[in-house]
């Protein structure tokens, strides 16, 4: 399959805006510097997934996602099932601090997942959920640990656009582009390290 044209992109080091086409963006932090985690730390977020992974519907069926996955101060909903969130505590507190001071102030919730490269963990093309979302609120992704990409299609168009995310990375998502792009993490044979993503989102009341 192909790869999308780029039409224009920021190439300051700090910052990007990348246009997926014409009219729908992403945007990206490289390199935050109080989000590459160092050893000790990534090993302490990584203890905090659960035992058993998360469950979704597909087809009727109950399947596991192909990589641990916990939310925190809001439930997630998607695809027929619900992730119960815990308590955000005080670790978590840097997360919601650096968005909402440069993101959106109403950025309010985490989603954790954790990939084991060497267990082929991925998260497939979709679209992220909107139910309960402040409208026209951005999704937020925080990269740890290992490279992986992150690859971008047209919903229920043709082509690609990857782009590598690497430890300590900021991805921003618009409300629009989430509604006519899906996004995932494919699997690479090449990685088999570990990544953790911390995903915020806007709630509403």
């Amino acid at each position: 399959m192909s790869q999308l044209d780029l039409f224009a992109a920021d190439q300051s080091n700090e910052f990007e805006k990348l246009f997926l086409d014409s009219d729908h963006f992403i945007e990206k932090y490289h390199q935050v510097d109080r989000f590459k985690l160092d050893q000790p730390d990534f090993a302490a977020l990584w203890r905090e997934h659960p035992d058993d992974f998360h469950e979704v519907v597909i087809h009727g069926k109950r399947v596991p996602t192909p990589r641990w996955q916990q939310a925190y101060g809001k439930n997630y909903e998607y695809t027929g099932s619900r992730n119960n969130a815990l308590p955000i505590h005080a670790g978590h507190q840097k997360y919601l601090q650096w968005c909402q001071e440069n993101i959106h102030p109403e950025l309010n919730s985490l989603l954790i997942n954790w990939y084991d490269g060497s267990s082929k963990h991925y998260i497939g093309r979709h679209r992220d959920s909107t139910k309960g979302l402040v409208p026209g609120t951005p999704i937020v992704t925080i990269s740890h640990g290992e490279t992986r990409i992150f690859r971008f299609r047209p919903f229920r168009g043709e082509g690609f656009l990857d782009f590598p995310v690497v430890n300590g990375d900021v991805l921003i998502i618009p409300w629009d582009t989430n509604k006519h792009f899906t996004h995932e993490v494919p699997h690479f044979t090449k990685y088999t390290g570990r990544r953790i993503s911390v995903t915020l989102r806007a709630y509403g009341s």
